[in-house]
């Protein structure tokens, strides 16, 4: 029996269609000794490299080709065809190409309805080397012999015997099992043989086995957003399978020509596609000047602007080393293409990142200004970048501010041709919580039960979700549930069905694809959309993407770059130009000094909160461990701060506290380590010990740096003879070469790269710089930066607090979009207040800028764009405090509004028609030179209603989610401390273990389940002096929970937990809501009152005491905010400081250290 060919076929690149994945059709085609195999996805050929590398490793022959969407007229406005699938395979190299053009074109010329739409002109225009066959049911074939348009029929197939002449047209026939399938191959037999072509057997494969059906059924309900009960889309059948060849040969015997023809259609195509090439494009220099020696001149002007003119020896030699490696491997264009583009960057004002990744281990790199970390002072490889003996294309990545990447990619793009340039695609997949998800809800269940499930799958560990092999191991909290709940059980077996199969398409965040030649040529393209943005007429927006993913364009040798944008530069650069307009001057970060006293004192307080990187909790922890005092501090804890890695930060700071008491294994780690103090952290460390110690040359020290990094257990055995006889070459004892290759093994755990670590430290710097030096600037960026993230202003709010900056509200008059800096305090931004867009902001700002302040609600609904300012937004304008400026109460201007805005809109309704009203009054307006149209109308008298507190305190809660003029609880303060032991600031000092009743507000609260599903519920709990983590376990958890919920007042008995990471905790055993009476609250303020002044911390300082002493009082003060008054004694006089220097003792006695030898406490 004759093998059958598979010609038409669907992987996962059909998107919400196809459930197949493309190495397990090739192992499958390989098991049942079919010679080769199709793919057919539609309208794309995301698959074609994939498919192309898994048949050479499975033995199989691929046949590359798409399924293409016909219409009408490509340019037309709407497809008249809804069912208009052909399937196009590549004979040749050049149908290949065709294929290419066409499929790009079908999406980058079509009506962009996301669907690869081709007319017959185009086909004509690439049907050299095609192959066409006539389609699957859903074909404009098969669709008019269905119809019984017979004479269409033929038509149709006469078109598409012209188009690709008559040898390359085969008549698909399908065996499924469908009524109409049956009735249209009565037809396409009858035509085939009127044109005298051949028929070829197809299965439309769009599963892997005949099993898998019901899987695809719920996939395609997940396309559809349909239910399995009630589906929008299913096959009625479950054929649509890769069957072996006994099974093809069954359906189709009545047709074996059939069989035959996808024999023959195999052994015809032979189209390749070449691997491993390198298609760098030429940098257009200057005369056309040779690309290495125009690098050669600029490096070395760079290597004088960097070191001084003449450059240090040592520079000059590693120059020279590194541009006759990149000479030699033909690199020099790159480093031009990447040199120029960071240069417009630079050139520009957009913000661009001090380096990424190893790429900063390159002196020609510095040279060039790509980076800015010096890879001589810093210890950093070149062939940790780039090896020489080990040519693969070199992977510059760069960090761009957001705002500035896109217009750097359009230089880029504009400058190498808009056809040779294009982002890349990337694809989502459905890992186990997104398809236990979609699980639930194609099987009718609502959203909270398969959410429930979900929040059962444990978090990714480092970006890799668990499998449900994983999460379905015996102690799993999924597990439990599969076992005992039907319902659970179920779900997950549908979801498992749908693990790991791509789901979407998407941009991808960073990489950008650059090539010599238009891009068609080499890899086929297709639109996407982007998410963040919108087309001018409102509808979605679409960017040109590459079709082959990152892995498959690294295969073909296109260059790809990777264009970051970090967040964090667009804070600095705000910051920068807030510093500017309240300080008049912009300081330069690329020549800040890295020995800032200031800020080293700061990060050692632990004191990080809004520093890039370091401000986790834990992190903190590490900085009060280290405290760090130069720059290579934290380099290193960048390094350290890692899972395998953490268990060395108490090394570390013992070494660095104690350098004398460090023991080396061999002298010469000592210049490798003494920077780390004698703890090996960076991969680039693990590779000096290779060369110095083994005699490895640098790429072979790359290589077993690879084999650590991959934690390639199996090549690091290879490497390990080559170790033992190197370093037993170099005099190395056994006992220390023993002991440095477990160090190499252990570090395949945590070992980091030292070139990225310092790049991104260099970041961390300077925003800790920024906020030590500029503290309301910095924090007034930082929290623009995040207004579009419900949980986060209120808590950089919460940490101005806390560093004795005050947030002002919202202000029509005052605040702009951001917040911004006003007299040394915030001011809040009015795009962070809820229901108020930026077109509303914009509006404000533009009515307020040519009439002046608002007078008025009156004043305002009259003045401002009111078809960009609704109801909603005014009220919630209102409610957040941001019309007090007017001198009404929020509850009187609530009264009116309905009023007010109805008055405005007529009065601008009347402006534009050029009207007046007959109630106008001659007076005019307040508010403006001359006032604004209809400004004079009459404007009754805002009602003085009172405000009451608690209700102004929910007001900007919900409006701005969180406390701002006042918080709830200092109403209730004096009462609350009534009935507790001690504050929170005071739970440091207790013994581990103690029991103590402490209060305050809940400000977060999460509920979990342990991995034995059980109830837990985590919570922070602040009393405005402190803030703790709670712990309500499973023993606790039925009397607490309800109990235990954001912005509640509660009072809890508990237990002290010092155990985790030095972090202090508080275990709850009871829980009681507070809520105090009119008289206790009153009673209690009295009994304060009569209980004399606060408590006080004195401290004696020296009367010759610098200027700057007061500055670094009140920042530590601000950092430990408290009761109690900080007095100063000096000499025989007291000085008592006001309000921004309350102090928490407990916490304030811990942090004094920062002042040593300045004061004393009394």
């Amino acid at each position: 029996m004759p093998p059958a060919v598979h010609l038409h076929v669907h992987s996962e690149y059909s998107l919400l269609d196809g459930a197949c994945k493309i190495d397990a059709l090739a192992e499958r085609a390989a098991a049942f000794e079919q010679p080769a195999l199709g793919l057919t996805d539609h309208g794309v050929m995301n698959g074609a490299v994939e498919l192309y590398k898994a048949c050479q490793k499975h033995g199989v022959k691929p046949i590359l080709g798409f399924e293409a969407y016909l219409c009408d007229d490509l340019n037309g406005d709407a497809v008249r065809y809804e069912r208009n699938h052909l399937t196009l395979l590549a004979a040749s190299d050049e149908g290949l190409r065709n294929l290419v053009k066409l499929t790009s074109a079908g999406f980058l010329q079509g009506n962009k309805r996301g669907k690869c739409n081709v007319d017959m002109a185009l086909l004509e225009h690439h049907a050299a080397g095609v192959i066409a066959l006539t389609g699957c049911l859903q074909s404009r074939f098969c669709r008019r012999l269905v119809d019984n348009n017979p004479a269409e029929a033929r038509a149709h197939a006469d078109d598409l015997l012209r188009v690709f002449g008559s040898e390359n047209v085969y008549f698909e026939v399908q065996k499924n099992g469908l009524p109409e399938q049956d009735k249209a191959n009565e037809g396409i037999v009858r035509i085939a043989r009127e044109v005298g072509r051949p028929l070829v057997a197809t299965a439309d494969v769009h599963y892997l086995r005949r099993e898998d059906y019901d899987n695809h059924r719920a996939l395609l309900c997940v396309q559809t957003k349909s239910t399995l009960e009630q589906p929008k889309l299913s096959f009625d059948t479950n054929e649509f399978y890769l069957k072996d060849s006994a099974e093809m040969a069954a359906a189709f015997a009545e047709l074996p020509e059939a069989i035959a023809s996808t024999l023959e259609i195999a052994e015809r195509c032979d189209a390749t596609i070449e691997l491993g090439k390198q298609l760098i494009p030429r940098y257009p220099t200057p005369d056309g000047r040779d690309e290495a020696e125009y690098l050669r001149e600029l490096a070395f002007d760079g290597l004088r602007r960097r070191y001084g003119d003449p450059p240090p020896a040592e520079a000059v030699e590693r120059l020279e080393m590194e541009l006759g490696v990149i000479s030699r491997v033909g690199f020099a264009a790159y480093f031009l293409i990447v040199w120029d583009f960071v240069k417009f960057a630079k050139d520009n004002g957009i913000a661009v990142g001090p380096g990424r990744g190893s790429a900063a281990g390159s002196i020609v790199a510095y040279s060039l200004n790509i980076t800015d970390v010096d890879p001589l002072r810093y210890g950093l490889l070149f062939e940790r970048f780039l090896n020489a003996e080990r040519v693969s294309m070199p992977d510059i990545d760069i960090d761009f501010s957001v705002k500035g990447r896109d217009r750097v990619i359009r230089y880029v793009a504009n400058k190498y041709g808009q056809e040779s340039v294009a982002q890349i695609v990337t694809f989502g997949r459905m890992f186990p919580r997104a398809a236990t998800r979609d699980a639930a809800r194609v099987l009718g269940y609502d959203y909270g039960t398969g959410d429930r499930l979900a929040k059962m799958i444990p978090d990714p560990i480092m970006g890799r979700p668990p499998s449900f092999d994983d999460c379905l191991k015996q102690g799993e909290e999924l597990a439990r549930a599969y076992k005992e709940d039907p319902q659970a059980r179920q779900i997950i077996d549908v979801a498992k069905g749908l693990e790991g199969i791509v789901r979407n398409s998407s941009i991808h965040a960073a990489a950008v694809v650059i090539a010599d030649r238009p891009l068609t040529e080499i890899v086929p393209l297709q639109l996407a959309e982007d998410r963040g943005e919108v087309a001018e007429d409102g509808s979605r927006a679409y960017r040109t993407v590459t079709q082959y993913s990152m892995k498959p364009i690294e295969d073909i040798g296109l260059l790809k770059m990777d264009f970051l944008g970090l967040r964090n530069l667009d804070v600095i650069e705000s910051a920068l130009d807030i510093i500017k307009r309240s300080a008049g001057t912009r300081p330069d970060m690329a020549t800040l000094p890295l020995d800032d006293t200031r800020t080293y004192e700061m990060l050692q307080r632990g004191d990080s909160v809004g520093v890039f990187q370091f401000e986790s909790d834990g992190m903190r922890e590490a900085f009060k461990k280290v405290r760090p005092t130069e720059f290579d501090d934290l380099v290193a804890l960048g390094a350290l701060y890692r899972p395998g890695a953490m268990r060395h930060i108490d090394e570390y700071a013992r070494n660095k506290r104690n350098p004398e008491g460090i023991t080396y294994l061999d002298d010469r780690l000592r210049p490798i380590t003494e920077a780390t103090y004698g703890v090996i952290l960076y991969q680039e460390q693990l590779m000096q010990i290779a060369k110095e110690i083994a005699g490895f040359t640098g790429p072979e020290a790359d290589d077993l740096r690879k084999a650590i990094g991959k934690k390639d257990r199996a090549r690091m055995a290879g490497m390990k003879e080559q170790f033992f006889v190197g370093a037993r070459a170099t005099g190395t004892s056994e006992r220390v070469v023993q002991e440095l290759w477990r160090v190499n093994e252990a570090a395949a755990d945590y070992s980091f790269n030292r070139s990225h670590a310092a790049c991104y430290a260099l970041i961390s710097y300077r925003t800790a710089w920024l906020k030590a030096n500029y503290p309301a600037e910095y924090m007034a960026a930082l929290i623009s930066s995040v207004m579009s993230t419900k949980d986060k202003v209120p808590f950089f709010v919460s940490r101005c607090e806390e560093m004795g900056i005050e947030v002002l509200p919202p202000d029509a008059n005052e605040s702009g979009h951001d917040f911004k800096v006003a007299g040394g305090n915030i001011r809040f931004g009015l795009d962070a207040v809820k229901n108020v867009g930026a077109a509303a902001v914009h509006a404000i700002i533009a009515a307020r800028e040519e009439g002046g302040p608002f007078t008025s609600l009156w004043d305002f609904c009259e003045r401002v764009d009111c078809r960009a300012v609704n109801k909603k937004a005014i009220e919630s304008l209102i409610r957040c405090g941001a019309l007090d400026s007017t001198a009404a109460t929020r509850s009187g201007m609530l009264a009116v509004l309905p009023q007010a805005q109805a008055s405005g809109s007529k009065a601008q309704q009347d402006a534009q028609l050029g009207q007046s009203s007959i109630f106008d009054l001659e007076a005019p307006a307040a508010g403006g030179a001359g006032g604004a149209p209809g400004a004079s109308r009459q404007r009754p008298p805002i009602p003085a209603l009172p405000d009451e507190r608690r209700e102004l305190n929910t007001m900007e809660k919900e409006t701005l989610g969180l406390f701002l003029s006042s918080h709830p609880l200092k109403e209730v303060r004096a009462a609350l401390r009534a009935r507790v032991e001690c504050s929170l600031a005071d739970l440091g000092g207790k013994r581990d273990g103690d029991w103590v009743t402490v209060g305050g507000m809940i400000s977060e609260a999460k509920r979990i389940r342990t991995k034995k599903g059980e109830p837990m519920l985590f919570a922070t709990l602040d009393d405005l002096e402190a803030q703790v983590e709670m712990l309500v376990f499973n023993s606790a958890y039925a009397a607490n929970s309800e109990k235990v919920d954001v912005d509640k007042v509660v009072i809890v008995r508990g237990r002290v937990d010092h155990k985790e990471q030095g972090e202090t905790k508080l275990v709850a055993q009871d829980v009681e809501i507070f809520d105090p009476s009119h008289d206790e609250v009153e009673a209690a303020r009295a009994a304060a009152i009569l209980s004399g002044p606060p408590p006080r911390v004195t401290l004696k300082v020296a009367p010759s005491i610098p200027a700057s002493f007061l500055d670094d009082l009140k920042e530590l003060a601000a950092h430990n905010r408290g009761d109690h008054e900080l007095a100063l004694l000096v000499g025989e006089r007291t000085l008592v400081l006001g309000e921004p220097y309350r102090v928490a003792p407990a916490r304030f006695r811990a942090d004094l250290d920062g002042l040593a030898g300045a004061a004393e406490l009394v």
